[in-house]
């Protein structure tokens, strides 16, 4: 009996082990080869190769890489001259992160203690900060006289009629000093309310459009990810201004860039998803390998790793995402949620089994579901830019006795009404997304 046993024991586990040899050829050999370039990976590498050439002399991008050298020094010569630096940092094959060879020169750092903590107050564009520059005029006129370089060269900036960024896409590389233009342009604003309370000031009116204008610039043509956040940042705060304008009696042109409803080229995230799949992937091609020192090491890798399969499951993953997200308006919310749905069902079903069931390009598998971050908020972030549109437009009109009840200024998003507070005199306006501030906005009247 106990003999009987131990042979069916024997020939089970001979089973067993044949089960797993058989698993172990079948999975070497599916992964003998790579996949040549999908259909996804080809559109995403023609539509980077094929985007619009623009002169150095419209380029805004070339200026503002430069932005943050001191004031003797050519901002778009310098962003010239980084950007040959980014490519030759790619071609030398450095492993370590690295900054600009260029000395940066920081504003904030020169400022007045007194300057500096008005500046710091206005970060948020509020009542308060309104009140304080009122308060601070003749200070802020003190240091824009002694300064006005700085001024003259956000101005500089935003006019520009041109963007393309030309710096190579590396993870070692240094980001553009957004946060100096980003203070900068607070700068210019409180300097112009102070320099001339902005009552009636066609002037004013036209530095509102000009900022605009450029930052819309910036949203439509910007291959990253930072960069269309920044610019929905910058546009937020120019409405928050145009906001503070309005109130004190000044009035937009009739033809200024705030009565333009946001066109789909300027919603879409499709220029900066392939951008983002450029960094992702070029990244991944020149870091995954100096990690194998060991022929054993690559040959193992070799059997669960390939490379090609890897960059076109990039390109189809935010190829999908770009086709379930980039919708009308009203239809987003629904569409997050179907995403998002969909983002859980499928992490959820990335088990171990999951992963032995389909054995081909393993490494390739996972380091795309762990690489792939929650897109969604991008999605609304941006979208909500017609919402806050609409509702400065909204404020505009009840400040000047305008409104109806019939006013065709209601929010894009029907689950998500403008707020109106006749107590307050304001205008709430709510958009999509969760977790920032960044997703309402409040005007007064």
């Amino acid at each position: 009996m106990l003999g009987r046993a131990l042979n069916i024991f024997a020939k089970l586990l001979i089973v067993i082990f044949l089960l797993l040899l058989a698993y172990v050829v079948f999975a070497v050999l599916i992964n003998l080869r790579d996949e040549p370039p999908s259909a996804a990976a080809v559109e995403f590498e023609q539509a980077w190769n094929n985007r619009a050439a623009v002169a150095d002399i419209d380029n805004g991008y070339l200026f503002l890489l430069g932005f943050d050298v001191a004031e003797d020094e050519d901002p778009k010569a310098i962003g010239r001259e980084r950007v040959k630096w980014s490519n030759a940092v790619i071609a030398a094959l450095t492993e370590d992160s690295v900054d600009f060879p260029q000395p940066g020169y920081s504003v904030a750092e020169h400022l007045p203690a007194q300057f500096g903590e008005l500046v710091q107050l206005c970060r948020d564009i509020t009542h308060s900060c309104v009140i304080a520059i009122a308060e601070q005029r003749a200070a802020i006129n003190e240091w824009q006289q002694n300064n006005h370089w700085v001024n003259d060269r956000y101005r500089q900036l935003i006019a520009h009629k041109g963007w393309l960024e030309l710096s190579a896409v590396d993870i070692r590389l240094p980001l553009p000093k957004y946060a100096d233009v980003m203070q900068a342009q607070r700068i210019l604003f409180m300097s112009a309310f102070a320099a001339n309370p902005p009552v009636i000031n066609l002037e004013f009116g036209q530095l509102l459009d000009s900022d605009l204008q450029f930052w819309r610039l910036v949203l439509k043509n910007t291959d990253s990810l930072i960069g269309k956040m920044i610019a929905a940042s910058a546009i937020k705060n120019n409405f928050l201004w145009a906001n503070h304008f309005l109130r004190g009696g000044g009035q937009l042109l009739p033809t200024t860039s705030h009565y333009l409803a946001f066109s789909k080229d300027e919603m879409s995230m499709y220029r900066c998803l392939v951008g983002e799949w450029q960094f992702a992937y070029r990244s991944y091609q020149s870091q995954f390998d100096k990690q194998l020192t060991k022929t054993s090491e690559k040959l193992v890798m070799g059997l669960v790793h390939k490379k090609q399969d890897t960059i076109n499951q990039m390109a189809e993953r935010l190829q999908t995402l770009e086709q379930q997200l980039d919708v009308p308006s009203d239809h987003l919310e629904a569409a997050i949620i179907a995403y998002e749905q969909t983002q859980q069902q499928e992490l959820a079903g990335h088990t171990t089994l999951d992963y032995l069931t389909r054995p081909y390009n393993l490494v390739g598998q996972i380091l795309v579901n762990i690489a792939t971050p929650a897109y969604s908020n991008y999605f609304a972030r941006t979208q909500n830019l017609e919402a806050f549109r609409r509702g400065l437009l909204l404020s505009a009109e009840k400040i000047q006795g305008q409104s109806t009840a019939a006013s065709v200024l209601v929010s894009p998003y029907p689950g998500k009404p403008f707020v109106l507070d006749e107590q307050q005199r304001s205008i709430t306006v709510r958009g999509l997304g969760n977790g920032t501030s960044q997703l309402t906005q409040t005007y007064f009247y």
